[in-house]
């Protein structure tokens, strides 16, 4: 079963807001805005920063150096610079809205939702807002209410492109079939050379176990957007479902150039080299994950199990509990853990751990967990770039 898919559009500018100010500040103001609008992102966000310098509480300069960030794709720079908008004024609908996009685009969807759902409540007609804080739902879970904005935007918006490929994806998690196919129809009638037709339709091949026409749908996806995270990531994780790492690890390289913050990307490479037991560059691409998601407990037990071939078993043994600290009840690392005890010669603990991953493994082998099997990661490993 594949990653589910998450979609990261380029949606219009971040708004620019007015405000009533001294004719000095306005002048500057403007002068910047007029920068960032003529794509001088430099020029911009030093003229802001100099208003900043004199009024350090102009929740304008603020918003505005935020969207010059954000326009750079400098996330991180642009929320921080949007929270601090929304701290100085808390009832603009279009700053909440511009931090709730930013943190959309960071790939933050549990940090976008509350600011969304902060400018809904300040302007709840906005289709923007909605179709915003409808798919950060949808990625966290919230599928009622994620339903719930989306059909709003189509109904003021019914050709919407990425809305009805939407509202597909949550009725299909709903198993509200007929309103997925009436979706999936109105969205091929009106984008009939849409990607998203290609990618929900390899979805459905990959659903009914038909991995050949998945990865066509894929690729003819691919033919029309080349660059769009995550196609690349997806093909190739399909093609390792297919025993094919050869053609998997050119996409998943691609991966990673178009979206070098996206996690599983390394995570997979990192699972190839290990197969072929190219421990250097397998024990490069699990620290690179952890750098993307130190969270990911699946990156760590990779990396022990890097430390484990080369028999550095002190080493691979703070790997493994690093892991265990992370997830208590994650069976393969109990497994690990027993094994490394083992070759230290600490019976014991070995004996313990197993016990522990016997529990836990729910009918695994331990051949099925010294293999390269190709899985599903954790919602951990997901990252923040998918």
């Amino acid at each position: 079963m594949r990653l589910p898919f998450i979609l990261l559009v380029a949606f219009v500018s971040p708004l620019f807001v007015a405000a009533v100010v001294s004719p000095q500040e306005d002048a500057a103001l403007a002068h910047a805005e007029e920068l960032a609008q003529q794509q001088k992102f430099p020029e911009a966000e030093k003229a802001f920063l100099e208003i900043l310098r004199h009024t350090p509480n102009s929740y304008v300069a603020h918003n505005d150096l935020g969207a010059v960030y954000m326009q750079q794709e400098r996330y991180d720079a642009a929320c921080q610079e949007f929270s601090r908008a929304v701290a100085l004024n808390p009832r603009e609908a279009a700053i909440e809205q511009n931090l709730g996009q930013c943190w959309f685009q960071r790939g933050d969807f549990d940090k976008a939702e509350p600011a969304l759902a902060t400018a809904k409540k300040l302007d709840p007609e906005d289709p923007k807002t909605r179709y915003l804080l409808g798919y950060s739902q949808f990625i966290l879970g919230h599928l009622s209410a994620a339903g719930e904005n989306l059909e709003f935007v189509r109904s003021r918006q019914p050709d919407d492109e990425n809305t009805l490929f939407s509202l597909v994806r949550i009725y299909r998690e709903e198993k509200r079939d007929q309103q997925a196919i009436d979706a999936f129809r109105d969205l091929a009638r009106s984008h009939p050379g849409s990607v998203f037709v290609h990618i929900l339709m390899g979805e459905s091949y990959d659903a009914q176990q038909k991995p050949e026409k998945a990865v066509e749908e894929y690729r003819a996806a691919l033919a029309i957007a080349p660059d769009m995270p995550r196609l690349h990531f997806d093909l190739g994780y399909l093609l390792l479902e297919q025993n094919l790492p050869d053609q998997a690890l050119p996409e998943l390289k691609r991966e990673m150039e178009i979206n070098p913050r996206f996690a599983p990307a390394y995570y997979y490479l990192a699972d190839i080299a290990l197969a072929r037991n190219d421990l250097p560059r397998a024990e490069q691409y699990f620290r690179q994950t952890l750098t993307e998601n130190p969270g990911c407990v699946d990156a760590s037990v990779g990396l022990g199990k890097v430390y484990w071939r080369k028999t550095d078993y002190r080493q691979a043994l703070q790997i493994f509990q690093r892991a265990a600290a992370l997830d208590s009840q994650g069976a393969d690392v109990h497994y690990w853990l027993a094994m490394t005890y083992r070759h230290l010669g600490e019976k014991e603990k070995s004996a313990t751990e197993m016990q522990t991953f016997q529990s836990l493994a729910k009918g695994r082998t331990n051949r099925e967990v010294e293999g390269n099997e190709v899985r599903r990661l954790s919602q951990t490993c997901l990252g923040s770039g998918g």
